[in-house]
């Protein structure tokens, strides 16, 4: 299986950026403006709340983020090695969303009660562990040594997402344990910071999805010397 076959882009980067592309002016925007959103929910926790509840703003911005991101993925890397992609997306979507928060008798209740009771069955848990499992040994973990090695852009941005979710859940058990000796404005803070480094994680993970394995100048020469018409 050959780098272009795991992964896919449209525009031409050296596999080999000396820095996994932090040297870009949009990789800096978004650490900036990552930066100055976690700033101001420190400073008004309060305001920010309203934007946080179950079924609210953040929560459901987490949710389509990572639907999109397991549909992109299902698009972009077909194949039984690398469906495991798609499948852990999804169901981290369909982890978000609670199906409690809609009217009984609402479509969305109705569609979220019924993916929990599907993957409450044992069969259907047996079935995506095996692709899940399969799919890290057979393709994400060799794969993921080849972008390391290469420095691709895409593993910068999947390790910063992944660090925003381990922060997030860290600040949520710091909150189960001292809960009750925190301040009121406290344990907000530490919840609405949670609820958006969830989002921060369902966004990052979207764009390593769509950043994918970049091509090589060569590679990107090649193709479009096959698709210019010849004009002899």
């Amino acid at each position: 299986m050959s780098y272009k076959e795991d992964f896919e882009v449209g525009a031409a980067l050296p596999l080999n950026t000396g820095g996994f592309g932090t040297d870009r002016f949009a990789f800096r925007v978004a650490i900036f403006l990552a930066a100055l959103v976690l700033c101001a929910i420190w400073i008004w926790p309060m305001q920010a709340e309203s934007f946080n509840q179950e079924g609210g703003l953040i929560e459901t911005g987490s949710a389509t983020a990572l639907l999109v991101a397991g549909l992109a993925a299902l698009y972009r890397y077909p194949g039984i090695s690398r469906l495991y992609i798609s499948v852990v997306l999804l169901l981290l979507a369909e982890r978000e969303l609670e199906a409690d928060i809609y009217a009984v008798d609402s479509v969305p209740y109705a569609v979220l009660n019924g993916l929990d009771d599907l993957l409450d069955m044992t069969v259907v848990r047996v079935v995506l562990a095996v692709v899940v499992l399969g799919g890290i040994a057979w393709h994400g973990v060799p794969s993921a040594w080849r972008a390391l090695k290469a420095r691709a852009p895409f593993l910068l941005v999947f390790f910063l997402a992944g660090m925003s979710a381990v922060v997030a859940q860290g600040l949520e058990e710091v909150s189960s344990a001292f809960g009750a000796d925190m301040s009121d404005i406290m344990v907000t803070r530490l919840f609405v910071l949670e609820e958006t480094l969830e989002l921060f994680f369902s966004i990052g993970i979207l764009a390593a999805v769509l950043i994918g394995w970049p091509k090589t100048k060569a590679e990107e020469t090649s193709n479009e010397q096959t698709a210019s018409p010849d004009m002899r």
